[in-house]
């Protein structure tokens, strides 16, 4: 409870202050650019992120995972993703000059040279990012992300407004890395030493690669979503994909972010003790259902409202594809502490098979809406769930000995107390549907109806357990004091 109550805070102002400026310089850039300037950007990060997930070979998971951890490992992850990060650099320039050369593409070239350098940025910075995650040092990291995400927003905004167009975007990009790797080495107090050794570089890549494999295939579901979508349907109609995905990405990050700084290197403290372990777990899982599910579900049951207010009356095609992104994290979310939970144990393969199946899926996607509206790409894409929830559920049965009832128990709470707000909105949007109300007064309406209801639902659910809850809390103040 005091590690918790020291983590989590800071988590989640790194969470929300890097999701709102996300959201912020979305806002603006969306009445600056066009759909076309995003789909060319979208396009190029697509394969710049891919190319960062393999050469990661998720040696980040491994530094936090591995208990007890040696020297050797740290300088030998150091001197490897130096060179694993110099490579990917070297991978999205020769694919950029194939674009300019052969695919008479100059745009979508010139701007994967300039957004590979992450790479170079990637491989520098692994190693200080990662023995904070181990030490759980939220705070600084929080620091650090809001202080680059900053320089981002600022960048981006000042040189899409002087006109300078989508490279707006590339340049925010280049000075938010610089800016981190300059923070990041600053606070890192150990410099690597120049020495490495294989068989421990060998013990990070044994767990690391199938962790790396995982993240590939699941990025699979938006980036290589996102290229066949530009290559089969046009930049345009990608461009209104992508800022679909980024305006669910603002929220998704922030509890997503959560999740990932916490949850692997808490389940790894833990993972002698099972029965605490598996406590943990549900006990984590509940929370994160009470807190995501009415967060998307709110913004799915407004997406009418915020959209044409934020984001401008040009992107109202995207409204039914945020809506159904929205209601997939919903669900999603309800799941996110099982990848941790699996890694922690040891069991980072288990996880290939459903990103297996969710890739497939997403492929699959693509080619049966070939000659569909955006709405039934997201819609298709969306099916992943009923294939990825249940085989999540058959995982920590098999590896973790939790049986479905029990996995199941914990959601639903949360999921009837969002039913109930869910009803109040509706009815209070109907009600006020013919009076000619501007979309920030239903906004706002919506946004009050919903916390109130939300918060009144879950009070009467937890009455009679909530005196305790308060005590044992002011308890375990007490004793941290």
């Amino acid at each position: 409870m005091k590690n918790m109550r020291r983590v989590v805070p800071w988590a989640i102002v790194d969470s929300v202050g890097v999701g709102l400026l996300g959201f912020l310089t979305l806002a603006i850039m969306t009445r600056v650019l066009t759909p076309a300037d995003f789909g060319s950007v979208a396009f190029a990060q697509s394969i710049v992120v891919l190319t960062q997930l393999v050469i990661g070979l998720g040696i980040n998971e491994a530094l936090i995972q591995r208990r007890p951890i040696d020297m050797l490992h740290i300088d030998s992850a150091f001197w490897m993703s130096i060179l694993l990060g110099l490579a990917g650099f070297v991978f999205c320039l020769l694919v950029g000059l194939y674009f300019i050369y052969f695919m008479q593409q100059p745009l979508v070239g010139t701007i994967l040279i300039a957004e590979g350098s992450a790479c170079l940025f990637t491989g520098l910075n692994l190693l200080p990012s990662a023995m904070l995650d181990r030490k759980l040092r939220t705070k600084a990291i929080a620091r650090r992300t809001v202080a680059g995400k900053l320089s981002y927003c600022f960048v981006a905004i000042g040189l899409a407004l002087a006109g300078f167009g989508v490279w707006s975007i590339v340049a925010a990009g280049i000075v938010q890395n610089i800016l981190l790797t300059l923070i990041f080495w600053h606070g890192h107090k150990r410099k690597p030493l120049r020495r490495f050794s294989w068989a421990h570089a060998r013990q990070l890549i044994v767990f690391g690669f199938p962790v790396m494999l995982e993240g590939a295939l699941w990025a699979f579901l938006t980036r290589v979503f996102s290229l066949l979508i530009g290559a089969m349907h046009g930049l345009s109609m990608l461009g209104f994909v992508s800022v679909a995905f980024k305006a669910t990405d603002a929220l998704s990050n922030i509890v997503g972010s959560v999740a990932g700084r916490i949850g692997l290197p808490l389940f790894s403290s833990m993972q002698k003790d099972r029965e605490r372990l598996q406590g943990s777990f549900l006990q984590v899982t509940e929370v994160m259902a009470f807190v995501s599910t009415p967060i998307f579900v709110g913004l799915a049951l407004t997406t009418g409202q915020w959209v044409p207010l934020l984001l401008g009356d040009k992107w109202s095609e995207a409204i039914p594809m945020i809506v159904i992104l929205c209601l997939v994290w919903a669900i999603s979310f309800t799941r996110v502490f099982v990848s941790p939970y699996l890694r922690a144990l040891g069991y980072p393969r288990a996880l290939l098979l459903p990103a297996v199946c969710a890739s497939a899926c997403t492929i699959a996607a693509v080619f049966l809406t070939a000659n569909q509206s955006a709405i039934y790409i997201i819609a298709a894409w969306s099916c992943r769930v009923a294939v990825t929830y249940p085989l999540g559920l058959y995982l920590l049965r098999k590896y973790a000995h939790i049986s479905f009832r029990r996995q199941l128990q914990p959601l639903l709470t949360p999921f009837f107390c969002v039913l109930v707000m869910a009803a109040c909105v509706e009815a209070a949007q109907m009600a006020i549907a013919r009076a000619g109300w501007s979309n920030l007064a239903v906004l706002m309406l919506s946004v009050t109806v919903g916390v109130i209801s939300y918060a009144a639902v879950v009070l009467l659910m937890y009455r009679k357990a909530l005196p305790d809850m308060l005590a044992n809390w002011r308890g375990t103040a007490l004793k941290s004091r």
